[in-house]
């Protein structure tokens, strides 16, 4: 099946969003389809020096990226939805998956096959237009959600489609490489904790530095953040014992998740993104808790209802309240004091991963029952 995916994203870029599209049209790929990625160009807001874009995300070059022009300008939107328009009709693909709104509308008015995969709620009454234009049209084959708490909204708001299913799908991650996911028998201190992720406000970043201060034995470790978001934390002051890393390019994380032997999480009820503008902490699914599981160490997250759609507090991780940071300490020190705890919880959050959140289980998934 010939498949294009459009996307909002800017590849290569440090977004989270075109990790999740990189990653995705690689395991359509694997499958045996022909894909081809469409994202937007611009030369202010991707990443500089980067010679190939494969091997940044870490992914096979089993599929084509095409680049459309989205200028840093009023009316960019629009320039960039006109060459959209010019690549369908140039394409004329089998199914047209889609992250882009509009995109998605685009391709639904020119009468392609769609799926459209929603990661958040329309945003204001033209997204909202669009979004019921798309959810009643008899070309959308299947709308993809990222969580549960996502679909019920969804319905909630009568956007949900008739004609055709709503799949949740969460998101996911690749295999780490062979031997890295064995949990490590430290034999020398400190004990190293780390936490992979952005610096946004609502991440948690205040609750790992004051823990770092009421735990000095302990090497906390920060992986991720703009330059931007790291200097301003050193200008508040960390703990010695806490490092900032910065921004850690996809295909290189790996290394750092086996030196580590706890992993946090500590969303809080509202978490931001990027722009700022948004709350996503009531539907989200980030993509960094299936890293955490992929990476084969226990984790300690916010007990959010979100994420108890895949974390179970005992099992495969430990979950206390997002901002009671006595609980955080105390659950730390429980782990780190008690291997075997450690290892019940890498392991079965592991075979959870293996068995249900790869990039490849999950291409499966939205694609099942699609008939073109």
């Amino acid at each position: 099946m010939r498949i294009l995916y459009l996307s909002v994203s800017y590849v290569p870029s440090r977004s989270a969003s075109s990790v999740h599209v990189m990653k995705m049209c690689s395991a359509f790929a694997r499958q045996g389809h022909e894909v081809e990625l469409v994202t937007k160009l611009s030369t202010q807001r991707q990443e500089a020096g980067i010679p190939d874009d494969f091997e940044f995300y870490g992914v096979s070059a089993n599929f084509r990226i095409s680049k459309l022009s989205r200028p840093n300008r009023k009316g960019g939107g629009l320039v960039f939805l006109r060459e959209l328009r010019r690549t369908l009709q140039a394409r004329q693909p089998d199914l047209v998956y889609s992250r882009d709104l509009f995109g998605a509308w685009q391709a639904t008015r020119a009468r392609f096959p769609v799926v459209y995969e929603a990661h958040g709620l329309p945003a204001g009454r033209l997204s909202s237009y669009v979004a019921r234009r798309i959810t009643t049209s008899p070309h959308l084959r299947k709308l993809v959600v990222i969580s549960d708490a996502l679909a019920k909204r969804w319905h909630r708001l009568e956007l949900a489609p008739a004609r055709c299913p709503t799949l949740v799908a969460h998101d996911a991650c690749d295999p780490m490489p062979a031997g890295s996911s064995k949990l490590k028998k430290r034999t020398e201190e400190p004990l190293q904790v780390g936490y992979v992720g952005h610096l946004y406000p609502g991440r948690g970043v205040e609750l790992i530095v004051e823990l770092a201060a009421r735990m000095p034995d302990i090497q906390f470790q920060l992986v991720g953040g703009a330059q931007s978001d790291i200097e301003r934390w050193q200008e508040r002051g960390v703990p010695r014992n806490c490092t900032l890393h910065g921004f850690v390019p996809p295909r290189d994380l790996p290394k750092f998740y086996e030196e580590f032997d706890v992993l946090l999480m500590p969303y809080q009820r509202r978490v931001g993104v990027r722009s700022g503008r948004s709350d996503t902490a009531a539907w989200m699914s980030p993509m960094k808790m299936f890293e955490y599981l992929a990476a084969g160490r226990p984790i300690l997250s916010s007990n959010l209802p979100v994420l108890r759609e895949v974390l179970r507090d005992g099992e495969n991780a430990i979950l206390v309240e997002p901002d009671l940071v006595e609980q955080w300490e105390a659950a730390l020190r429980r782990m780190l004091q008690d291997p075997s705890l450690r290892l019940r919880l890498a392991a079965t959050g592991l075979e959870d991963f293996e068995r249900h959140h790869t990039w490849s289980a999950r291409a499966d998934r939205v694609l099942h029952g699609i008939e073109t």
